[in-house]
């Protein structure tokens, strides 16, 4: 396909996008989820999507991801580019996992449709998810707007070689993908399959059950591929149970936004900032706190006996502190005044992203590449293994370096979205629990999605 003409049905449909956002979203019936848009027709939904609920979040993939390098430009920087990942997947088989999206968009679809990709769809909705795959301006989009580009989207999608669709063809492939049970035909403004998957929908485990919390804990995150993520993830889940949290940090994070904390404190005098923590407390139930900026916007710095001090003195259910930075790549070694952990902690959870399985081990994968290779006996340049990280995570010098003694370990293995993450990832966490007693589990995310949790691999009895 002319990823020029492509470029081209897209602009035209700029103004068309808002109006299939609100029929996507009005016929999937609910206010958040995962979503997966598919094609290259993909991004105009989304965008509609995400300007105006903030529930949602969204995996754009097309089997050339390059086509959208355009939006990459458009929402880097901005709110959305928090909410939407771009990635490459066939349409058949499909990369993900199952049961990982709840809705699922295919707008264009029929230049590709057929009964294979159908099952895919299906494969990687969660039970009581939507799928709507089609094509058309949708029954809501007002008929001036469908009239200015008619005709130039007819040529241009003659242009492309779209094919004739009738329904008599959309019901053949339906059948042969045997999904009658679940299909639903709409022609409202187009020709759409809309898919509803059956089963009762399955609960998924919160972070805070899969890291078994008990009260008043002190959680460091040490590691790389996803720590200040978890830190405001798990936040916001103990803050909506009605629990009081502070997060923090003895290094430096980007400062918040209002979307990841309700409340932050920046103050190096001690009494000052115990005095603002304990309100913040009050009227927000979570706060974050830092001692002082730093340039490129960020925060931090923070000692790690005033955390303790915290631990003690103030009425808070929960501590997360971010002990040490990776540069926001995937695999790390700590330096040697890392990771600076508070003596109170009671939960340390070293984390690394499956994102850096297969590649080699170099500066754009790793932060300190030279004493990963130090501390796993590999050579610079050879392939990131399941024993490599697995090392590395549970190395005295490694992610656990300095843990108090008595506390919990956890391991967190994050980016695990597709199908192959997920088999890397389950030798890592075997891997980690053959290797250290100590350890009874290791939890397997995706923590940019709203159901971060993939699994959890446990010691078998």
């Amino acid at each position: 396909m002319d990823p020029n003409i492509i470029i081209k049905l897209n602009t035209l449909w700029e103004r068309i996008y808002p109006y299939l956002s609100r029929f996507v979203t009005d016929t999937y019936r609910k206010q958040g989820g995962d979503v997966l848009e598919l094609g290259p027709f993909a991004g105009g939904i989304a965008q509609g999507i995400l300007s105006s609920a903030t529930e949602f979040r969204i995996v754009i993939a097309d089997t050339s991801p390059g086509i959208f390098d355009d939006l990459r430009k458009e929402i880097n920087e901005t709110p959305l580019a928090q909410r939407m990942i771009i990635t490459s997947s066939p349409f058949s088989p499909l990369v993900f996992s199952d049961q990982s999206f709840d809705l699922v968009i295919f707008r264009g679809a029929f230049f590709f449709l057929n009964p294979a990709i159908l099952q895919e769809i299906h494969r990687v909705l969660r039970p009581g998810g939507c799928a709507i795959v089609g094509g058309g301006y949708g029954p809501i989009t007002p008929q001036t707007l469908i009239d200015e580009i008619a005709e130039e989207s007819k040529q241009l999608n003659q242009l492309l070689g779209k094919p004739w669709m009738r329904q008599e063809d959309l019901r053949k492939i339906i059948q042969e993908a045997s999904l009658q049970a679940y299909a639903e035909v709409s022609t409202e403004g187009g020709l759409w399959v809309i898919l509803r998957k059956g089963g009762d929908k399955e609960k998924t485990p919160s972070l805070a059950d899969t890291l078994s919390l008990e009260s008043h804990e002190v959680i460091a995150l040490t590691g790389g591929g996803g720590k200040t993520t978890l830190m405001f993830a798990l936040a916001e889940e103990l803050r909506d149970k009605g629990l009081r949290v502070i997060t923090t940090t003895t290094t430096k994070i980007f400062e918040p936004t209002p979307d990841q904390t309700p409340f932050l404190i920046i103050e190096a005098d001690e009494g000052r900032a115990m005095t603002s923590i304990k309100e913040g407390l009050l009227h927000n139930g979570h706060v974050t706190f830092a001692a002082q900026r730093f340039p490129e916007g960020k925060i931090g710095g923070v000692d790690p006996q005033l955390i303790d001090k915290m631990a003690r003195e103030l009425s808070v259910d929960h501590i997360i502190v971010e002990a040490d930075g990776a540069k926001r790549l995937p695999i790390k070694a700590p330096g040697d005044q890392e990771p600076v952990i508070p003596t109170a902690t009671t939960l340390l959870i070293p984390i690394v992203g499956i994102d850096a399985l297969g590649k080699p081990l170099n500066g754009e994968q790793a932060f300190r590449p030279e004493r990963i290779a130090e501390l796993t006996e590999t050579q610079l340049g050879a392939p990131i293994t399941p024993q490599l990280i697995a090392t590395i995570m549970i190395h005295p010098q490694g992610l656990m370096k300095g843990t108090p003694s008595g506390a919990r370990i956890i391991p967190f293995i994050n980016k695990v979205e597709t199908k192959e993450d997920l088999a890397g990832a389950q030798e890592v966490g075997g891997e980690i629990l053959k290797k250290e007693q100590r350890i009874e589990r290791v939890v397997l995310s995706k923590l940019f999605f709203r159901h971060p949790v993939v699994e959890v691999v446990e010691r078998r009895s």
